[in-house]
């Protein structure tokens, strides 16, 4: 049943009209190999000696949205109860992904740190080259050009773990974050071996040039560790940020198989270099 849905969406993708004037939009096939529906990694999230909460990034899916069928990935970060007595932590971001071609159709965050809040729709039309900011009260903001399959910061790091990320090189992703395009670079700095509570696993050191909003505001860079195989896990993340370092621990794992997708005719997508 899935595979017959699939098919269809692949066909009425291969269909649309492209644009054959400045940047490519033409449609891309993705492999991915990495992660699918079911996947599920719960964080300890601690900030220095302490536990500040908890973390979890989920896939579900395949569903259909405006024709199309993606992957609903969910981050969550909570701060428990007695973090939340000085500092309380209740964020939600959330990315709908192109099962196909892996780049984002739709972003949601809601942010409630401290005092801060902050809530943004993104709408990605990924054929015309734009996106749409609905909550947008600047008329100038609300809509604006984008390069070709961009993703949001969540997306990113899920179409980051298709790539084969090899030892010294860096790899360049078109992400478009906080009504700017920004060039997200992936830089693979050596291999290691890494113990945490969901176990030891063989990773390589990944620092990408990340920037967002709200508690989680590169001051410093970035660390992620990921598991040195096809499915490139997430087990270790370390940040430097507005209230000091906070560290991201894969406490537990549950694997996602990713969907059998057949290339519908379009080019295959090859890793972007710098």
């Amino acid at each position: 049943m899935i595979y017959l849905v699939l098919l269809q969406v692949l066909v009425a993708q291969a269909a649309l009209p492209v644009d054959s004037t400045g940047p490519d939009y033409s449609p891309r096939y993705v492999i991915n190999n990495a992660f699918g529906p079911g996947e599920r990694l719960e964080f300890s999230v601690e900030y220095g000696i302490i536990k500040a909460g908890t973390a979890i990034m989920s896939v579900s899916g395949p569903e259909r949205y405006q024709g199309y069928l993606v992957y609903r990935i969910t981050a969550t970060a909570r701060s428990n109860p007695a973090f939340s007595t000085f500092f309380e932590v209740e964020d939600v971001n959330e990315s709908l992904l192109d099962v196909v071609q892996l780049h984002t159709h739709r972003f949601f965050k809601n942010l409630h740190e401290g005092n801060y809040r902050y809530s943004e729709e993104v709408l990605f039309d990924q054929d015309a080259g734009t996106v749409f900011y609905p909550q947008e009260s600047d008329s100038s903001l609300r809509s604006m050009k984008i390069p070709p399959h961009a993703l949001d910061v969540l997306g990113a790091l899920y179409f980051a773990r298709t790539l084969p990320l090899e030892v010294g090189e860096t790899y360049r992703i078109d992400c478009h974050i906080d009504n700017d395009n920004y060039p997200l670079e992936v830089t693979v700095d050596r291999r290691e071996k890494i113990r945490v509570p969901a176990g030891e696993f063989d990773c390589v050191l990944v620092r990408p040039g990340l920037r967002s909003q709200g508690l989680f505001d590169r001051q410093g860079e970035i660390w992620v560790w990921l598991t040195d195989d096809e499915r490139h896990v997430p087990v270790l993340m370390r940040s430097a940020i507005v209230i000091g370092e906070i560290v991201c621990v894969l406490e537990d794992y549950t694997p996602g198989p990713p969907l059998a997708v057949e290339n519908p005719g379009f080019e295959v997508c090859d890793p972007p270099g710098p």
